[in-house]
Formats: structure tokens, sequence, C-alpha cells
């Protein structure tokens, strides 16, 4: 009995002897293949003059037995990448084990000179894998852009073009009597903790086609729609020449702030825009006129719009918001006014995630007409002098809010039931369809406009 259990204790270790040694073989298949994560590995648009993120991809022998990765290297001799292979920076490696069944990772990073030119140049390379003479590759690709970097104050009137975009890397201000006019197409990236204060003025001259951008400088997927990325603008004082026409503003902490002191008096016209993505306010006035049409606001962590002591006119304009990265506890709109301003609203759109989306402190010398809004109807009965032909609590019937279109769908109610006086007087939306070609202009910043087939 007892020669019977050696002998099956030797035919086991056999076994296990035979199959070490099959697993532990070196795969030399002229005709293996690694697989990859990825083929080609794409960055986002990057800043020439910085360094970008690390990315990554894992390489895997899917065999049973372990590969010789001969060498690993990057096809143009003069690359701006950067490679990290499981921990070891090299520009090239050779002899590369990995194991039966196992991966590697491999970092990759990438440093751009710049280019002196205004448009986005492609750089692309190709990392080479040298596996039993069987070459394979993954492709790497960048969008390389070059900026012009804002570093200091601007002291004296200047224009920013769109030929190239402009980085601002701190907090920095206009200085009194002062115009910074941006032309269409100009794009403002900020980097964390910059952003604007004008105590003279900000001119905005964007175009339908060509509209003024105003963002983070992290122009990564992962940042997409992610606010507090930047401080937001900034304005003091009482200057009247600050206007913004067709713009984009987004991903901040404040999108607009512009407080004046008890006594002081400014005044902010704003057009065509959208505002969207802000921790505290899109907008907050005090002391200030407010003009404003054509404009989308959305989704932050207090108010959208908020007024405080000042004139309001706002028309055709959307304002939604369904904040979801913390609780908040704002409306949509506040206004915190005393019996001696005016507020205007008509053909406006106010909508979002709680039951009153409209909170004011004194309805005396405030008008809402013609809009859709999110209110209870307790507050209904409260500010019912303000309202004339308003829609209560009606789903206002966007396109697709997941897929972030605001325009109306076919069965919206607010389809034909803006006020006509106000749509001749904003006879385009924020697409500049016409408003006047059927019975009555559409409430909101977006005229319906019936599907092709």
């Amino acid at each position: 009995m007892r020669s019977f259990f050696y002998l099956l204790c030797s035919l086991f270790l056999s076994l296990a002897i035979i199959s070490c040694n099959s697993e532990e073989g070196l795969n030399t298949d002229p005709n293996f293949r690694l697989s990859f994560s990825v083929d080609t590995l794409s960055f986002d648009t990057l800043f020439t003059g910085f360094g970008s993120t690390t990315m990554q991809f894992k390489v895997y022998n899917r065999s049973s037995k372990k590969v010789n990765v001969e060498e690993v290297y990057l096809q143009n001799i003069n690359s701006p990448y950067r490679l990290n292979v499981n921990g070891v920076e090299e520009e090239n490696f050779a002899d590369v084990e990995i194991g039966a069944n196992d991966s590697l990772y491999v970092f990759v990073e990438v440093d751009l000179i710049p280019n002196n030119a205004d448009n986005a140049v492609l750089l692309e390379d190709v990392l080479v894998f040298n596996v039993n003479k069987n070459l394979q590759g993954i492709v790497l690709s960048t969008w390389a852009q070059d900026v012009i970097l804002v570093e200091e104050d601007i002291a004296k009137s200047e224009k920013w073009t769109g030929n190239r975009p402009y980085l601002v890397d701190k907090q920095i201000s206009i200085a009194e009597n002062t115009i910074l006019t941006l032309e269409k197409g100009t794009k403002v990236y900020f980097k964390k903790n910059a952003g604007l204060d004008v105590y003279g003025n900000l001119l905005v001259e964007g175009s339908f086609k060509n509209k003024v951008y105003f963002g983070s400088s992290r122009l990564e997927e992962l940042y997409e729609n992610v606010p507090g990325q930047w401080n937001g603008i900034y304005i003091h004082g009482n200057g009247n020449l600050n206007k913004l026409s067709h713009f984009i503003l987004e991903d901040g902490i404040n999108g607009i702030k512009y407080q004046n002191g008890e006594g002081e008096a400014g005044k902010l016209d704003l057009e065509y825009g959208i505002i969207r993505n802000f921790t505290q306010n899109g907008i907050s006035v005090t002391n200030v006129t407010l003009e404003a049409h054509d404009l989308l606001l959305l989704n932050c962590g207090d108010e959208c719009l908020k007024v405080e002591n000042g004139d309001l006119n706002l028309y055709h304009s959307t304002l939604y918001n369904f904040w979801n990265f913390d609780l908040r506890t704002a409306p949509v709109i506040g206004i915190k006014n005393s019996t001696e301003y005016g507020v205007n609203m008509a053909n406006c759109i106010v909508w979002g995630s709680h039951n009153n989306e409209l909170m004011v402190e004194n309805t005396s010398a405030l008008v809402i007409e013609n809009s859709l809004l999110k209110l209870s109807n307790s507050l209904q009965q409260e500010y019912s002098s303000i309202f004339t032909d308003c829609i209560f609590n009606e789903n206002p019937e966007f396109i697709s809010i997941e897929e972030r279109i605001y325009s109306l769908a076919n069965n919206s109610p607010c389809i034909n039931t803006g006020k006509i006086e106000i749509g001749e007087i904003f006879p385009v939306d924020l697409q500049n369809k016409p408003r006047n070609i059927d019975e009555a202009p559409d409430m909101g910043a977006y005229e319906f406009k019936e599907l092709e087939e």
C-alpha cells in the first residue's frame, strides 16, 4: 500500500513539473500577437508649452507561456511622447518580459513645443512592439494648440481676436477707464484659480457662427461639464459699457458677478449667451441694471439668476436647473429688490427640480408675462399680481435633457404662447431662427421648428 502511495505522489509531481515547464516556457511562435486595451491612445487637445496628463493602456499576453518583447520603441525619432513601462522611464525598451496570461502597463505623456501656428496641429506617432519578429503598433494622437499666455493685468485698452486661443493662468484685472474687446471667435481658457476682475469695461462681440468662449483650460473629456474649474468674471464699479453678445460661459465658480455698493449704479447688457455649470451663480448682480435677452442659463449650485436692488429686463430666455453635484437650496431665479426697482420678464421659461423656482421679496414694480414657471400653488397666489398669461408647472418638453438639447419638442406648451410684441422686438432666437413667421413667438430662447423628414 505504501509503495502505491509513493507511486501516486511521484506521478502527480511529474505532472506538476511538466505543467510548470509548459507554463514557464518561452512563446516563440512567429504568428503570436499581443493584445492591447486600445488601438489608438488619443489625448484631448493640449496647449503647447505645458505638460500633459498621463494616459495609460495595457498590453496582454493571452498565451500560456511567457513572451519576450524584444523591442518597444517610438517610430518617430523626434517624438514628443514619453514612455514609462512598468515604472521604468526610457526612450526605447528591450527584452521586456510578460508572464503567461499576464499583462503590463504602458504610461504615456507628451511634451508639446509651440509651433507658431494659429490652428491646432495633429501630432501622431506609433508605439511599436516587436515580439518574435512580429511588429505591432499603437497609434498615439494629440492635437497641439498654440496659445497666447496672459499673465499680466490689462492696463490699457486692447482687442483679443479669434486667431489663437488665450490662456489666463491667474486672476487678472482690467484697469479703470480701459476697454477689453473680444472679437468674434475669441476663445479664452482659464487655469484653476484664474479669472477676470473688470474695473473698466468688457465688450464681447461674438456672432451666431463664431461665438466668444470662456471656459476651463482642462479640455480632457473627464472635465467636460464639470463646474468650479475657474473663478469666473467679476465686474466692479460703475462702468456702463459692459456688454456680452453671442458667447458661451461655462464650468466655473461664478459666471458673471457684478456687485456695486449702495448708491452706486452700473449697467450690464447680455444677449445670445449660454451660461452653464457654475458652483455658485450663473449671473449675480447687485445695484446694477441688467438688460438681457436670448439667454440659456443652466445648472448652478445657487441661483442661475440673482438680482438684488437693481432693474431687470429679461426676455426670451430659458433658465433650467437640475443641479446634482450636491444639495441645492436656492431657486432658479431669486430677486431681492426694494420698491424703487423695476423687474420685467416676458416670454421666458423658468424650470427645475424644485417646487418653487422663483423667489421674490417684493412684488411691487415686478411684471412677468407669457412665461412658463415652476411654482407652487401657494406662491402663485402670493405673487398673483405680477403674472399675466403665464403657464405654471407644465413640463416645457425640451427635446433631450440627457443630450443637453433645450430647444422645444413638438408637444411643448411653450409653442406659440409668447407675447407677440416682445417677439417683434427680438425677432430671431438663440440659433438665429426667425420668431415671427407663425401666429406667435414661442417662450424661451429657442423657437420651435418642425423637423424635416
